[in-house]
């Protein structure tokens, strides 16, 4: 869709994308997110590790990979330094495509440019390739994975088994960049704590603009970078040479030495040209901060909490819902007046807690199903579609099963969770086609069998059907208030909470309106 010839919106299976070709910017859902910039113009922060490299003795970085390509910047610099081979991995294929068609210098159509339509860790868990360089570039998705989960599409990039999978597909002497406005000290502490568990040794962290220091209190402003990996080189020319003066017009850095410039000798015009790169320090953390996981991913949540707003908005959705709901619920004889007492707690329990425990199920397959297939929207997809099937083939075996026992597949159901609760998904990372993608998606989907032939049973046998299905909608409300204690538990162990609703499901009396059948 066009507004006029400047301005562009398209949609792609993530955001509303607007770009502006003369500004060269795009921006999601009315936010500002990329900007295409020529390497004569800006953007010096994408050579920086380029220059440290060459300044500080290594060869230049032959084979690259980037993951958050986007609309090309990081690419760009990369083929200008020389680079040899270039993998570039963009989630968004509208902002690939904006790219690849407007990026004034055109760096994906160069044929030593391969690009890759995929979730950053499902290429960093199936390549072959090693490299000589991994960056991370602006990866900031603006958006959650789904509605399910309190996840981001770039989460399952920031754990330890995320950058240990970066260190796999390093060259032995390969470097990881990670650059990003990470807006707070303390995001920046855990970042360096992540990739020091991951690489073994202290990354170098540089904040543009300057800082001597970072406190885990303090807000940042501007962009701070991570350099990692068991080269040495660069952290080794700063002890040596001091710092490094990156001029803010890439083309000016090409013939100079930032570790030589003297900013002194320079006119005070010409000092504003120049930015200071020197690493910081990270001060005043007693403790290691807590590391995200595959199992909690949540790399913008402090520790392990369930944040205030989270609950304040809980508490306020909850409250309300209730009032509707006392305020409309129909009195024993039909007529409309509201009240509990008069409707004789007509809520039918087992559906209600069937409902609530289900969801908390949907929310497990989707969030560990794009670890192993990737956070793609065909993937969501996927899950969607395979759960439907599941819930069918459940229907079906009511059906035309007799006398389905439900002892049995709550027995069933409450094994399957069991053993989702003790298995980590990190150990299906490697591995064949078999163990790495069949075995745990049976594992996943296994559950939703046994629980929709338990819904499909006891909806059957429900007396009254549209308060049977009216009390499952309304514990699937309670069960997406639930996926909060994923913030504090994992995902694994929100399964123990989807147990408890099960578990409650099963020794709740009936409600007063299946003892006594009324017409539906």
């Amino acid at each position: 869709m066009r507004f006029q010839d400047d301005l562009e919106l398209r949609w792609s299976p993530y955001y509303a994308v607007t770009h502006e070709k003369q500004k060269r910017s795009i921006g999601v859902n009315t936010i500002g997110h990329q900007q295409m910039v020529p390497f004569d113009e800006n953007g010096p922060v994408y050579s920086l590790v380029h220059l440290l490299q060459q300044r500080s003795g290594g060869k230049p970085f032959e084979d690259v990979l980037v993951i958050g390509a986007g609309s090309g910047n990081d690419v760009a610099h990369a083929l200008k330094f020389g680079a040899r081979s270039i993998d570039g991995v963009e989630i968004d294929p509208v902002i690939k495509d904006i790219g690849a068609k407007y990026h004034p210098d055109r760096p994906y159509d160069d044929p030593r440019v391969t690009m890759h339509l995929d979730d950053g860790r499902h290429f960093l868990r199936t390549t072959q390739k090693k490299y000589d360089l991994v960056v991370y570039a602006l990866v900031d998705s603006l958006i959650l994975h789904s509605s399910y989960a309190n996840i981001r599409l770039e989460s399952f990039l920031f754990t330890q088994q995320a950058l240990a999978d970066v260190r796999h597909v390093l060259k032995p002497d390969g470097v990881f960049v990670m650059y990003n406005f990470f807006r707070q000290g303390w995001i920046v502490q855990r970042a360096a704590d992540l990739t020091r568990d991951a690489f073994g040794g202290e990354p170098l962290v540089i904040s543009i603009p300057h800082r001597e220091t970072i406190v885990p209190e303090d807000s940042q402003d501007g962009y701070t970078m991570f350099i990692a990996g068991e080269n040495r080189g660069i952290a080794e020319a700063f002890r040596r040479k001091g710092d490094f003066w990156l001029n803010t017009t890439p083309p000016k850095n090409l013939p100079i030495d930032g570790f030589a410039v003297d900013p002194t000798s320079l006119a005070a015009a010409d000092r504003e040209q120049w930015l200071r790169i020197s690493p910081a320090k990270l001060v005043g953390e007693e403790e290691r901060s807590v590391l995200t996981t595959d199992d909690w991913p949540f790399f913008y949540l402090r520790g392990a909490m369930i944040p205030a707003l989270s609950l304040r908005s809980t508490f306020l959705l909850g409250g309300l819902g209730l009032a509707m709901v006392f305020w409309f619920i129909p009195t024993g004889d039909g007529k409309g007046r509201k009240g509990w007492k008069a409707a004789g707690s007509p809520i039918h329990s087992r559906m209600f807690f069937l409902g609530a425990a289900f969801m908390l199920l949907e929310t497990k397959a989707v969030v560990h199903l794009a670890l192993l297939f990737g956070s793609t929207w065909l993937v969501n997809s996927a899950v969607f579609f395979a759960v439907l099937v599941m819930i069918l083939l459940s229907n079906v075996y009511v059906l035309k099963v007799p006398n389905v026992r439900l002892k049995w597949h709550y027995a069933g159901l409450f094994l399957l969770l069991g053993v989702n609760v003790v298995t980590p998904l990190d150990i299906f990372l490697d591995g064949g086609v078999l163990w790495r993608y069949a075995v745990p998606s049976l594992m996943v989907m296994a559950p939703i069998f046994f629980a929709g032939v338990i819904f499909a049973k006891s909806f059957r046998d429900a007396r009254n059907a549209d308060m049977a299905f009216g009390s499952n909608i309304a514990g699937a409300v309670v069960g997406g208030f639930s996926e909060m204690f994923s913030m504090l538990l994992g995902f694994r162990y929100l399964l123990l909470v989807a147990a408890g609703f099960y578990a409650l499901s099963t020794y709740v009396q009936k409600p007063r309106e299946e003892e006594s059948p009324t017409a539906a």
